[in-house]
């Protein structure tokens, strides 16, 4: 019992317990600053749909895609299906920057698929629903690069996080930024 009745000892216990004080206050409160914002990804605010509801938008406007280029190139529809495929496996994983890949990934395979069914004489049903898939595909991006999640994220690093000294005492308990979706 002596040891603890050392000065020496008194300070290093009383930095550990406030630091571990520190550290689980900075955790809770600015990760719970962090999820709000990144919640605004997957739930729909302000009257916009979320980005992760346009993303199940545009995974079912390639699948329709599929369905047409399956009939006509088998090589193509994989490779379509592998990058729709990816998405659902990012959605799932609800992780925003392995869904920006993946939608990324995804907006060239369906450009690339496009491209691919103007080879074939499509029949007027089958163009007219590629033509219907492609709007509503195109649609969802646009809504996508029109959404204010990046702004929200942005102006969440500038207003809170980037301020001395939380980004040091966020890096010191372990809390990540929000991440941007572009």
């Amino acid at each position: 019992m002596d040891f603890f009745k050392k000065p020496l000892v008194a300070i290093i216990l009383a930095v550990i317990f406030c630091g571990g004080i520190l550290s689980f206050n900075t955790s809770s409160k600015l990760g719970e600053e962090v999820d709000a914002v990144e919640d605004s990804f997957f739930t729909n605010v302000d009257g916009q749909r979320s980005i992760y509801s346009r993303l199940q938008e545009k995974l079912s406007a390639s699948n329709g895609v599929w369905t047409v280029l399956v009939k006509y190139d088998e090589a193509a529809a994989e490779e379509l299906y592998y990058d729709r495929d990816y998405l659902i496996w990012a959605c799932e994983g609800a992780d925003i920057a392995s869904m920006k890949y993946a939608n990324d990934d995804l907006n060239d395979e369906f450009a690339r698929a496009l491209r691919t069914l103007e080879l074939y004489n499509l029949t007027a049903e089958e163009q007219e629903l590629v033509d219907e898939y492609s709007t509503a595909f195109n649609g969802a991006q646009k809504m996508i690069d029109e959404n204010s999640y990046n702004s929200e994220v942005l102006e969440f690093m500038r207003s809170t996080y980037n301020k001395f000294p939380t980004r040091e005492l966020a890096e010191f308990a372990g809390v990540n930024p929000p991440e941007t979706f572009n």
